[in-house]
């Protein structure tokens, strides 16, 4: 999916294209920008934006390749690594989809440039592919940028999207945590069973087992005598 937009900055012009693409059969999610503005003041510097302000053309690609398996992915072992650290203070965080970023500049007939960081946020919206769109389900981003990783959550109340506030380009897990009413998010990192409580529950089952057959056996001593 390509998309283009061209935004009025001054006299100049900046063509923003946004590229989605899937390395699978499931369609890649639709992504887009909240503020296109807040994005060129982000992208391109003080200098650049006075060149676009005086009338030069610009252009901003930022292209997006989903993956469904994010184990094919070369960063996933960082990420991996920083939401299981994440999970400890978020509850269980599951692993959607994987999102290999990256963005490019170039102002008038100037060299092409690579954008890892940007100068300030930019609400970042990206559809949530249907298979995992639940009732009860958070959902969270983490980004590797030039290997730190940082997780940011979804602020967007509405069930299909994710928004986060985000001045970094790169490589990103979408996350999920599934949520039970009136539980604390602690408590929900693992909702099954919890290993100590089962053996809690054995050795209350042998205390008592114990007691009746002392119990009985006692009763048999008295009959006997």
């Amino acid at each position: 999916m390509r998309d283009t937009t061209q935004i009025t900055y001054g006299d100049g012009i900046v063509s923003v294209e946004l590229i989605s693409e899937s390395r699978s059969d499931i369609p890649a999610p639709t992504i887009r920008f909240g503020d296109y503005e807040q994005l060129l003041e982000s992208c391109f510097t003080k200098k650049e934006l006075e060149e676009i302000l005086e009338g030069e053309h610009a252009n901003l690609t930022f292209s997006f390749v989903m993956s469904d398996e994010p184990k094919e992915i070369a960063e996933y072992d960082t990420l991996s690594s920083a939401v299981s650290r994440a999970s400890k203070n978020f509850g269980e965080l599951s692993e959607g989809i994987a999102l290999e970023a990256n963005a490019v500049k170039r102002v008038d007939a100037g060299e092409e440039l690579t954008i890892d960081n940007l100068a300030g946020n930019v609400e970042l919206q990206i559809e949530i592919p249907l298979y995992l769109i639940r009732e009860n389900r958070e959902y969270y981003l983490m980004t590797d940028s030039l290997g730190a990783c940082t997780l940011y959550e979804d602020y967007d109340t509405e069930a299909d999207t994710l928004s986060v506030n985000t001045d970094t380009v790169g490589t990103s897990m979408l996350l999920y945590r599934d949520t039970y009413p009136g539980v604390p998010a602690a408590e929900t990192a693992s909702f099954g069973v919890k290993p100590q409580f089962v053996f809690g529950g054995i050795v209350i089952m042998l205390l008592v087992l114990w007691h009746y057959v002392t119990g009985a056996r006692r009763q048999k001593l008295k009959e006997q005598r």
